[in-house]
């Protein structure tokens, strides 16, 4: 489902759908993002995952409201 286009997938979504949007992106198993969130969650980072999270729920576009061009695998010009 690799369109070269970061969606949000609220189809398959836990809370907001941004984990399953980044494993149809790259083509991996969503239950692989969603461990690795919850795990840089008790890591020690300087950037919060916790707000990471919340920028790309608001960032990435839903899935279920994308153009009716991009469903048919076409871009227009």
């Amino acid at each position: 489902m690799n369109h070269n286009r970061l969606f949000r997938n609220t189809s398959n979504k836990m809370i907001g759908g941004v984990a399953s949007g980044l494993a149809d992106y790259f083509d991996i198993d969503v239950t692989i993002v969603r461990v690795l969130f919850v795990l840089a969650i008790f890591i020690p980072v300087t950037f919060p995952v916790i707000l990471f999270y919340i920028i790309l729920w608001i960032v990435m576009p839903d899935i279920a409201k994308r153009p009716k061009e991009l469903e048919q695998g076409h871009i227009p010009s």
